[in-house]
């Protein structure tokens, strides 16, 4: 069956039995802006049979060059050419053609490596495969879980103390609006202080909300955010006291 996201120059190219990662990493590679529409693949996964009939042609002298499908490799486990099933029951090789001219090939191997899909032959640019041995080769684009994005705690925790200080020369108070009544609302609903919709008003449902945090923390119930009721909603775990 075809995969939409893998072009090919002709139907009869078999891509059934690639590895289900080399397939994810070939998606990856072929959503990239840079190569949509602009390469496609012209040879995929190949049986022994195939394999072996290219290498006879190749032995005979009425063919391109060809590995040995009976070949072992130095890992013990890979035989032949990676185009074609291994022990394991896929193929880990497919060759990449370039439409009209419309891309460079360094810059298509260059994209290709960002998705762990190298050339391993020699002379010919267009082979590329996900690994060459037992090991995968790296990526610098996930194929699978993409790795959870860095957190800046030390730049959002300048922001809370920039706005903290806002509050101290202005406190929040009933009519008040603005972002930083969003940030107070959202905070306030994530501390079980219900406020309803963080919608940057400080309406009835803040003014409670902001009462009950004060009277957890044992502040002044004064309804209003001032500085030390902030401050203590953003360390809830230590009562400020009067």
């Amino acid at each position: 069956m075809s995969n939409p996201l893998l072009p090919v120059t002709d139907k009869s190219i078999d891509l059934s039995l690639l590895h289900p990662r080399f397939i994810r990493r070939l998606e990856n590679f072929f959503s990239d802006g840079r190569i949509a529409n602009k390469v496609t693949i012209c040879s995929g996964a190949r049986s022994y049979a195939a394999q072996k009939a290219l290498y006879d042609r190749y032995k005979a002298g009425k063919g391109n060059l060809a590995a040995n499908p009976d070949w072992k490799r130095p890992d013990g486990f890979f035989r032949g050419s990676f185009h074609q099933e291994q022990p394991d029951g896929y193929s880990y090789a497919v060759d990449l053609r370039v439409v009209r001219n419309r891309i460079s090939t360094d810059l298509v191997t260059a994209i290709a490596r960002r998705y762990g899909i190298r050339p391993t032959v020699k002379g010919e640019w267009w082979h590329f495969q996900p690994r060459n041995g037992t090991e995968w080769f790296p990526i610098g684009i996930q194929d699978e879980e993409p790795p959870e994005e860095e957190v800046n705690w030390a730049g959002i925790q300048a922001i809370i103390n920039d706005m903290g200080r806002q509050i101290g020369l202005s406190p929040l108070r009933r009519g008040s609006k603005g972002d930083i009544v969003k940030v107070a609302q959202s905070k306030l609903n994530s501390l079980d202080f219900n406020c309803g919709i963080a919608d940057g008003v400080y309406g009835r449902k803040t003014l409670r909300a902001v009462l009950m945090l004060q009277r957890s923390m044992l502040l002044k119930e004064s309804g209003t955010m001032d500085h030390k009721t902030w401050k203590a909603m953003w360390n809830p775990e230590v009562p400020v006291g009067l």
